[in-house]
């Protein structure tokens, strides 16, 4: 009986749409999302990064030229249309990181937009505006906006599905729903794989609520879904060697990271994940989190049980959407992995939709500008100019403009040194592994005319037999078997900021190492009759 009655809630909760306390939008709803858009804009292009600061963002950029799983250009599961977007404006920039970096601009600029839209469809407007504001602040989107990843196209992708079948709900659902559903997934498959098994359970739901042909629309979905994403998968697994050895790059791939995941990390892995979430969701929400745990606790001693039924009853339908969205994504960062910040962007403008439903359900006008006014301007202290000193209350989770800033001269200072001082014919550079800040395939972007080197063997990638180092020569990522310096004056070896030069004792000797007068201790030489290799 209970279950019944919560269904018909469900489907009659909310004013004339049927749908929700939301609104239906109109040509002013539009108007304000393009004033986000463009204050949005004006907000991320000083900050655009320069040089690739992640190395996930390295292989983007290189894929644009030459895309092959195989040589983690990029990593598996292989972004393909995210890639071939890149290509397409890198036709009008004429440079495959500032394309990408552009990409990001665009799409986390449009990304407050669709937010205010969905927030205003499912909860009213004064819930949009604040929802709006808090994505064009939010430190994590503004960061992930200036740099070259995913996230933010696929941040934006997923709320669009959302918005998409919210209004589907309103007009009971139509075959032409299905089809723009399906094609969005198909599109999210292409741009970020990972992101789409998440969405299923929301999907499901709101043709549950469609008013007829339910399964046979749902079924619309998957085929289309299935039949588009055939037409990006084909090609990038023909670019890669096959289906099977894209299932085997895939395979490696997963066993590489599998202390990450839940199944093979243990405890551990779980509550690292967890820990990961709740710093970048809070670093994402800041103040926001401290109005939602406020809100809560008003719920829980100060309304009463009739307050708290009328006001779920109210927000019912749009409750409903916002967990379905928000919690199996999280729990599949929770049992999967969760080590990037931009990992949390596919539902954390869920939490901005849910905090501005929260804050618009405030009865004083000037009550709910003051804690918007609050949070946007912790939002963009955090992210303009938070003391470097201070990152250590996110455990060193906050993304800032100070970090990219600092990155972008980092590495403008290493390239400068190893230019100024040593020719391409002269030396090679040397990296000890994979450093997600500063590694090989930074400077495989950067300084494509050096040969460069990596010690450590990639467990991601299919090594030829015999074959296990990287070796980048004229830009272009090739398996060797050893380190060849003949005819070289010696090896630079690049120490990335924060670490020392024994990251190399492994595998050189390293008594003759010098630094470079004009590094920073992070640029060292070894002549090539001192070079002696100890594996």
């Amino acid at each position: 009986m209970r279950k019944r009655h919560l269904e018909d809630r469900l489907k009659s909760a909310g004013t004339r749409t049927g749908c929700g306390s939301g609104e239906k939008l109109r040509k002013a709803d539009v108007a304000m999302a393009v004033v986000l858009f463009a204050a949005a804009l004006a907000l991320r292009i000083p900050f655009r990064s320069q040089f690739a600061y992640h190395w996930d963002s390295a292989q983007f950029a290189l894929a644009i030229n030459e895309y092959d799983i195989r040589l983690s250009q990029p990593h598996a599961p292989g972004y393909f249309l995210y890639i071939m977007l890149g290509r397409l404006v890198n036709g009008l920039v004429g440079d495959p990181h500032a394309s990408l970096v552009w990409i990001s601009v665009v799409f986390g600029s449009a990304l407050p937009a669709v937010v205010y839209l969905l927030a205003t469809a499912m909860f009213g407007r004064k819930a949009g505006v604040t929802a709006g504001l808090l994505a064009l602040t939010s430190p994590q989107v503004w960061f992930h906006s200036c740099v070259a990843l995913t996230y933010c196209v696929d941040s934006f992708l997923v709320c669009t599905v959302v918005l998409v079948l919210w209004r589907a709900m309103e007009r009971g659902g139509g075959w032409r729903d299905a089809i723009v559903v399906g094609a969005l997934l198909a599109l999210i498959g292409g741009v970020r794989e990972q992101s789409v098994p998440a969405l299923v359970p929301l999907v499901v739901f709101a043709f549950w609520r469609f008013e007829r042909a339910r399964l046979a629309k749902l079924a619309t979905v998957s085929v289309v879904a299935v039949g588009l994403g055939i037409l990006w998968f084909v090609p990038m697994v023909r670019t890669s060697g096959g289906l099977r050895t894209y299932l085997d790059i895939v395979h490696l791939h997963a066993a590489s990271n599998a202390s990450t995941y839940f199944p093979g990390g243990g405890l551990d892995a779980l509550l690292k994940n967890v820990a990961n979430i709740t710093g970048f969701c809070g670093n994402g929400l800041m103040l926001g989190a401290v109005v939602l745990f406020v809100a809560h606790l008003h719920r829980a001693f100060r309304m009463t049980a009739e307050q708290k039924s009328s006001w779920d009853s109210e927000h019912a339908s749009g409750l409903v959407v916002l967990a379905l969205w928000i919690v199996p994504m999280m729990i599949l960062g929770t049992v999967f992995v969760t080590n990037q910040p931009g990992h949390v962007l596919s539902y954390l403008p869920g939490w901005f939709v849910l905090l501005g439903a929260v804050v618009a359900s405030l009865q004083s006008k000037w009550c709910r500008t003051a804690v918007i006014a609050v949070i946007c301007a912790g939002n963009v202290v955090a992210f303009a100019v938070w003391p470097p000193q201070w990152d250590g209350l996110f455990f060193g989770m906050a993304r800032t403009a100070h970090a990219i800033a600092e990155h972008d001269a980092q590495l403008m200072q290493i390239a400068g040194t190893i230019r100024r001082s040593y020719s391409p014919k002269s030396v090679v550079l040397c990296f000890s592994e994979e450093y997600y800040l500063c590694g090989l395939r930074h400077f495989q972007l950067i300084l494509p005319e050096y040969e460069q080197y990596q010690f450590v063997v990639d467990g991601t990638a299919l090594h030829p037999p015999g074959k296990p180092m990287w070796l980048v020569r004229n830009g272009h990522l090739e398996f060797v078997d050893k380190l060849n310096i003949d005819g070289k004056e010696g090896v630079v070896l690049v120490v990335p900021p924060g670490e020392k030069l024994e990251i190399f004792a492994p595998y050189l000797s390293l008594a003759s190492a010098k630094v470079l007068p004009q590094s920073e201790n992070d640029l060292y030489f070894i002549p090539t009759e001192a070079v002696k290799l100890l594996r």
